[in-house]
C-alpha cells in the first residue's frame, strides 16, 4: 500500500487530529494525489467523500473540474455541498451551468453553519461558487434566490450578486433592498450598492435614506451619501491653472538659452582655460537649480492643502451611469 493511499484511509478515522492531518498532508502533495483522490471520489461506498470533495477543491488541479461536476448530481447532499464549494475554488468556467443548475436543490439543510449560525444548504454553496467565478449567466437565478426563505441562501446570493458587480447585478441588489427585512443582510446589500459609485448608485441611496421602512437602512445609506459628498479632492483653481500654463513657454526658453550658453562657453573656453571654463559652467549651471528650487517650493506654498475646494467623489445626477 503506496503512502497517498494510506493517507486517503486515514480521512475516515474516528480521531478528527488524524483526519486533519491526512488532509493537511494530501494537500501538500498536490498534483500527485489528484487520481487517487478523484478515484475515491467516485466510489459511491468510501464514507469519506465530502471531505475528499472539499481537498480537490484546495489543491487545485483543474483535472478534478468533471468528477466534481458530476458530483452536484450525487445522492449525498454533502458531497453535492462541498463540490458546489470546490468548483468555486477551481474557478474553471465549465462549472457555471452546472452549478446554477445547483442553485435550485431542494434537499434539506446539512445544518447550521459555525460562523454564521445560517443553515447550510447546497443552494447556498452554489451561489457562493458562483460568486468566485464572477458568473454572469447566474445574475437572473441569484436574483430569485434573494426571496428565499433561508438566510443562509440569500446571505449568499447577495455576496455573489456583489461578487459579480456588474451594472444588471447592483440593479438586482437595489430592486431587491427595499424588500428585505434581515438588518444585517440589509446592511452588507446597502455596502455593495455603495460600493460602486454612479449616478443610479447616488439616486438610490438617496431614496433610501429618505424612504426606507428600516430605520437602520435608512441610517447606513446616509453614512455612505455623507462619506461620497464630502472626500476632499485637490483641485487647482483657473488663475492657478493659467499660471502653471504660461510658465512652460518660459522655463523652455530660459532651459534653451541656458544650453546654448554652456555650450559656446565650453567651445570658446576650452582651450585657453579649461579649469576657468569648468568654474564658469558650474557656477552657471548651480545658479539656475537654485533659481528652480526657489520658484518650486513657492508653487507648492501656493496649492497647499488648506486651500483645496472640497468637492463630491460621486458622479453627479446629470452623469451618465
Amino acid at each position: 500500500m503506496d503512502i497517498i493511499t494510506r493517507l486517503i484511509e486515514q480521512l475516515t478515522a474516528e480521531d478528527e487530529l488524524v483526519r486533519i492531518q491526512a488532509g493537511e498532508v494530501l494537500i501538500q502533495m498536490g498534483s500527485a494525489a489528484v487520481r487517487p483522490l478523484i478515484e475515491a471520489l467516485q466510489n459511491p461506498r468510501y464514507p469519506a467523500r465530502p471531505l475528499i470533495a472539499a481537498l480537490l477543491g484546495q489543491i487545485g488541479d483543474k483535472r478534478a473540474v468533471e468528477p466534481l461536476i458530476s458530483a452536484l448530481k450525487d445522492n449525498d447532499k454533502l458531497v453535492r455541498y462541498h463540490a458546489a464549494l470546490a468548483l468555486g475554488r477551481l474557478k474553471d468556467r465549465r462549472a457555471i451551468k452546472p452549478l446554477v443548475y445547483a442553485l435550485f436543490d431542494e434537499m434539506p439543510p446539512i445544518g447550521p453553519d459555525p460562523l454564521t449560525g445560517d443553515l447550510m444548504t447546497v443552494r447556498a454553496a452554489a451561489a457562493q461558487a458562483l460568486g468566485e467565478l464572477r458568473a454572469e449567466e447566474a445574475i437572473p437565478a441569484l436574483k430569485v434566490l434573494l426571496t428565499d426563505e433561508n438566510r443562509g441562501v440569500r446571505r449568499s446570493a447577495i455576496q455573489a450578486l456583489g461578487q459579480i458587480a456588474t451594472k444588471e447585478a447592483i440593479g438586482v441588489l437595489s430592486k431587491a433592498v427595499w424588500h428585505e427585512q434581515d438588518e444585517a443582510l440589509l446592511e452588507q446589500m446597502i455596502r455593495f450598492i455603495a460600493r460602486h459609485p454612479s449616478a443610479q448608485t447616488f439616486e438610490t441611496l438617496q431614496q433610501i435614506s429618505q424612504n426606507h421602512p428600516s430605520e437602520r437602512g435608512r441610517e447606513l445609506a446616509q453614512v455612505y451619501l455623507r462619506e461620497a459628498e464630502f472626500q476632499p479632492k485637490p483641485q487647482f483653481r483657473p488663475h492657478q491653472q493659467q499660471t502653471a500654463k504660461s510658465r512652460h513657454p518660459f522655463w523652455l526658453i530660459g532651459g534653451a538659452i541656458l544650453a546654448i550658453l554652456v555650450a559656446a562657453l565650453f567651445r570658446l573656453g576650452w582651450k585657453q582655460n579649461r579649469y576657468a571654463t569648468s568654474a564658469i559652467a558650474g557656477s552657471l549651471t548651480a545658479i539656475a537649480f537654485v533659481f528652480w528650487k526657489h520658484r518650486r517650493k513657492n508653487r507648492s506654498r501656493q496649492s497647499s492643502p488648506s486651500e483645496l475646494q472640497l468637492q463630491p467623489s460621486v458622479i453627479s445626477r446629470d452623469e451618465t451611469v
